[in-house]
């Protein structure tokens, strides 16, 4: 029983099954997306076992269907019977037991009382921000309106063991003096767009971002287009959860990233503020001319906030000036990035960092 609560959601079974119908309702309607999460849980529905994980699938079936109008009275019926009989019950131990029958008398109520008009979510399909060519320069927030002063400031460089034995000694992981950004301007380029897989149910739709890279600018002079196309594009390293294994390991430098939608949205506290856009295609044209003579793999940093993006890129730039090892920004055709540690080697690592965690 995956379950952290007495809470009707409080469970993988409901929140997975509530997260499905946000997902299948909106893209293919109430009848075919039915069809999809029975078959979806068929071996729960099929199974053997009338336990908890059965109850909860039912429960989180009805209790959706009816929020939004469209509870049939098969299903209603079938969750109702499994209330009344507390089914799953004898799964719960203790005061639980009083709090979980508590929540199926809730939803039981609920499920006896008319349901709402129908209303069924919008289905939202990610379309990219900007377009490419578009350069968005950002001036970061004031130290007075950053309550912690962390968001565009670098005190602390982790993760140095990614790089070989030899480098990593000559960094260390405290920065003195920290790298502070605050009410200094940065500037990134939409160098293209990407699409994923928008549902793992539905197939043929596609979520669609832009990606973006970072200038090798951080001043507090705001940069003109004229400067920034003479600048080079930051590095950071890439790192990914191994399909065979459960640990990280170090794949390759990249230069370009995906940012969350509401990175662009002003926060009230000044945290950062969007200064001006401009458009300039052949600036993507630059880029990829200077990141194809290379030899790194088109990886892609993925769903990052904006001071996030900062803080992993610059982070990398700062560490390696700090301990002035050179980093390649694309502008030099001999430049490299540091080596990093071969994969088993960095695997490791993170490995025994879990278990001395453990």
């Amino acid at each position: 029983m995956g379950s952290w609560g007495t809470a009707l959601y409080s469970n993988d079974t409901s929140s997975d099954v509530r997260d499905m119908c946000n997902e299948v309702y909106p893209l293919v309607g109430i009848e075919e997306g039915t069809k999809l999460i029975l078959n979806e849980y068929a071996d729960i529905i099929d199974g053997n076992m009338i336990d908890n994980d059965y109850a909860d699938f039912w429960f989180a079936l009805a209790d959706w269907q009816w929020k939004h109008g469209i509870l049939t009275d098969d299903i209603k019926n079938k969750a109702i019977s499994l209330i009344e009989a507390h089914t799953g019950i004898d799964e719960w131990e203790g005061s639980d037991i009083k709090k979980r029958l508590a929540v199926m008398d809730k939803l039981l109520n609920r499920l006896k009382t008319p349901q709402p008009e129908i209303k069924i979510p919008k289905a939202k399909i990610a379309k990219p921000k900007h377009k490419p060519g578009d350069i968005i320069i950002v001036r970061t927030g004031l130290k007075e309106n950053d309550p912690e002063n962390w968001i565009w400031n670098i005190e602390e460089c982790t993760y140095n063991f990614i790089y070989s034995q030899e480098i990593s000694d000559k960094i260390c992981e405290t920065l003195i003096p920290p790298y502070d950004a605050h009410d200094k301007f940065i500037a990134i380029l939409c160098v293209g767009t990407e699409k994923t897989p928008h549902s793992q149910y539905v197939e043929g739709l596609y979520d669609e971002h832009s990606v973006y890279a970072f200038y090798d600018y951080i001043d507090e002079k705001k940069p003109t287009l004229d400067m920034l196309q003479t600048c080079g594009f930051l590095p950071k390293y890439y790192s990914y959860e191994s399909e065979t294994e459960t640990t990280n390991e170090t794949c390759s430098w990249c230069y370009k990233f995906q940012l969350l939608s509401y990175s662009f949205r002003v926060p009230k506290d000044g945290s950062e503020q969007l200064i001006e856009k401009a458009f300039c295609n052949e600036e993507v044209n630059r880029f990829y001319e200077l990141f194809n003579r290379k030899n790194y793999l088109p990886d892609i940093s993925w769903n990052m906030e904006l001071y996030e993006a900062f803080g992993a890129f610059f982070e990398e730039k700062a560490r390696l000036e700090k301990a002035n090892i050179p980093y390649d920004n694309l502008l030099d055709p001999s430049a490299s990035n540091p080596a990093l540690r071969p994969r088993n080697e960095f695997s490791a690592i993170i490995k025994k960092q879990f278990e001395e965690l453990d």
